[in-house]
């Protein structure tokens, strides 16, 4: 190597360590705080915010350039709803020293220990990371200037920390507490590949994948890429695409892939439960521009089952604004019935044995959008195993008030339209209104769909409903309703085997209690059964307007069922049909039911049953005929026909008498001698 070459590199090695060396001293002997105050105010200039140290300064030269500082804060928008929008216990920049000669800013490795940062929107929806110059300052940032392109982060590491966002007027914030978050550029530097562990609704989640570079994302580029996973144990979201960060705004397009395998993790997040049939999986394309997120098409799969539709978000107007269209060909929501079912015990109990929950509804959501559903399903079986053909419905959401019209289906082979208004414009005192209408509806039909064919022949049913009350709660609503329920059932109608038990252990006992014929016959024949309620303020008042005909026993009941406590006080009187060979004063004069909805209380008058247990014996003995003078009693006081007595308003006039009105002061609580009064009136 010539001598002068050898010269000149020993010159510019000792230049270096000197320079270094010189830099090393400064770093030692000079204050940085006071420049490091010039750089918070230039902030303060492009920003408008108060960029603030509130621990010490700290400047290290070797190996690297490295700036520690304590205690950062960045204020937060004058309309905020506390002083910072952003706080860190630490943060350390390691900076490469030759960018800096060339006028860059090229940052090595950023750290953040413990950030705390809370994004929140005003009034008018304008977030607080909408930064604004100083009143005055008009100047804005050219793609490619020194402002924009000067800064290079290689990566960023976060340990510990939250993210929070709330929205103006709404109770209550969402939260991310974040384990790690590592951002690192890739060899070519043109992706930054992303590692997040975090937490939010104490349910853990991870974030995966790569986005564009933070250069990119200073400069304002046209497709600034997206290819992230997020995954929280059950399930998985993946988003494949592009941000334009031209606008204000930035917008997306691409797609986004999905599947859930556990709906008990993604209720935490969803903050309620998810009934939903597993496993769930979909695709879609996705575009998200300022004021609008639109999902079309969406293609998706439910239980196995593939469904089809679009969703829109629109943001821009007054008032928010989404549009949801739904089509299945078949859709099976009874495998999540079944799951939903196993903790109904535990459910009952945590509301003090009460059956209508005290759960608020969801009417603050209601208050915040506008919406419009439209869904068609062509077979739809229900969590309880009930069949639903040709259902479409369409909803409407305006101002706080959703309204269900008719929604129309067929069930059984029946027609049944449904429809449901709830008011929550006004907070405090919401309102509830429901109408159900069913006609013939075909039992055996329905019985063989949901897996007892062969229990259940013959019989159509017709359902109406009408109420209205309160909206705040379901037990709100049935404690203030007003309106009436009207089931009727006509035969024949022919039960046998698991049939019998259908209605569960309650009516199960009551059946065997009022027809003790049940148990030793191969079925039991109904001719008719009818079930009407009017209901005041909460209160069901049965006047003989419940009764049922069987081929032994017909039955009719009175009593009120108190809606407001839940409590029950009804009495039925069961009588013997003609010529079958028992008396029905002899089997149980009153069939007695009391306590609540949840845990009734069947009893039957003493002294009857006593005597019925002896008759019937008897009967066996003798085949019928020692009960012949108690069938004459029977054939003087029972109803012959209780569903007419029922269907005309629970009023059966003796020999010779006008009909007289329906009785009044029916929510008197005399208890069970009203009941009775009632039945033998």
């Amino acid at each position: 190597m010539p001598r002068s070459l050898k010269i000149g590199f020993l010159a510019a090695a000792v230049a270096a360590v000197v320079l270094i060396g010189g830099l090393a001293v400064l770093a030692r002997f000079i204050d940085p705080a006071p420049y490091f105050q010039q750089a918070a105010d230039r902030v303060r200039e492009g920003i408008g915010r108060e960029l603030r140290v509130g621990g010490r300064v700290e400047l290290r030269v070797l190996p690297s350039l490295r700036l520690v500082l304590e205690d950062v804060s960045l204020a937060n928008a004058p309309w905020g709803s506390r002083p910072d929008m952003l706080r860190v216990k630490r943060v350390e920049a390691r900076v490469a020293l030759l960018p800096l000669l060339r006028g860059e800013i090229e940052v090595g490795r950023l750290e953040l220990i413990e950030p705390d940062v809370l994004l929140e929107t005003d009034a008018k929806g304008l977030g607080n990371w909408v930064f604004e110059p100083p009143a005055g300052d008009t100047s804005t940032p050219a793609k490619g200037s020194a402002r924009s392109a000067a800064i290079e982060v290689h990566a960023i590491a976060i340990d510990g920390g939250r993210i929070a966002w709330q929205r103006a007027g709404r109770a209550g914030r969402q939260e991310l507490a974040i384990e790690k978050l590592r951002v690192a550029r890739d060899t070519l530097g043109r992706k930054a590949d992303v590692d997040l562990t975090a937490t939010t609704n104490g349910q853990a989640m991870t974030l995966r994948g790569s986005v564009g570079t933070l250069r990119a994302l200073l400069d304002r580029t046209a497709s600034w890429p997206v290819d992230v996973v997020f995954a929280t144990p059950g399930a998985r979201l993946a988003l494949d695409g592009t941000l334009d960060w031209r606008t204000t705004f930035p917008t997306f397009d691409g797609t986004a892939r999905g599947e859930l395998t556990d709906t008990a993790a993604v209720a935490r997040l969803a903050g309620g439960p998810i009934g939903l049939p597993l496993p769930v999986s979909f695709e879609a394309r996705a575009r998200a521009t300022r004021g609008e997120f639109t999902i079309a098409p969406l293609k998706a799969s439910i239980g196995n089952h593939p469904v089809e539709g679009q969703a829109t978000v629109r943001t821009a107007g007054e008032w928010p604004y989404v549009k949801l269209e739904v089509r299945a060909a078949a859709l099976d929501l009874s495998a999540a019935g079944q799951k939903r079912a196993q903790p109904a015990p535990r459910a009952a109990t945590s509301r003090g044995g009460r059956v209508f929950s005290d759960d608020p509804l969801p009417l603050d959501l209601l208050r915040g959008f506008d919406a419009d559903a439209d869904v068609a399903i062509g077979r739809l079986i229900t969590a309880g195993k009930l069949p639903v053909e040709d259902l479409a419905a369409r909803a409407t959401l305006r101002a706080g008030k959703l309204d269900v019209r008719p929604a129309s289906a067929k069930i059984g082979g029946g027609a049944v339209s449904a429809r449901a208004s709830l008011d929550a414009a006004r907070s405090q005192a919401p309102t509830l209104a429901l109408q159900l209408d069913g006609r013939g509806i075909d039992l055996q039909q329905v019985a063989a769909a949901m897996g007892q064919g062969r229990s259940v022949q013959g019989g159509r049913l017709e359902v109406a409903a009408t109420l209205r009350g309160p909206g705040s709660s379901v037990r709100s609503f049935a404690a203030g309703a007003n309106g009436e329920v009207r089931i009727v059932a006509t035969g024949p109608v022919r039960l046998t085997g698991t049939a019998l038990d259908l209605g569960g252990d309650v009516m199960t006992k009551i059946a065997d209690t009022v027809n003790p014929f049940r148990r030793t016959e191969r079925g039991t024949e109904i001719g008719c059964a009818v079930a009407i309620l009017p209901v005041r303020d909460g209160i069901a008042t049965v006047q003989r307007t419940i009764a049922v005909e069987t081929n032994r026993v017909h039955a009719v009941a009175a009593g009120t069922i108190n809606f407001r406590t839940e409590a029950l006080d009804l009495a039925i009187r069961p009588t013997v049909v003609e010529g079958i060979g028992i008396g029905a004063a002899s089997l149980a004069e009153v069939v007695r039911i009391t306590g609540t909805l949840a845990e009734p209380a069947i009893g039957i008058d003493t002294a009857a049953s006593a005597r019925a247990a002896l008759s019937v014996g008897g009967a066996v003995a003798t085949g019928g005929l020692s009960l012949l003078g108690e069938m004459l009693f029977t054939r003087v006081t029972a109803d012959r026909t209780p569903c007419q007595t029922a269907l005309a308003g629970g009023h059966r006039p003796r020999s010779g008498e006008a009909p007289a009105p329906p009785r009044q002061g029916a929510r008197d609580e005399a208890g069970v001698l009203d009941s009775v009064r009632r039945l033998f009136r």
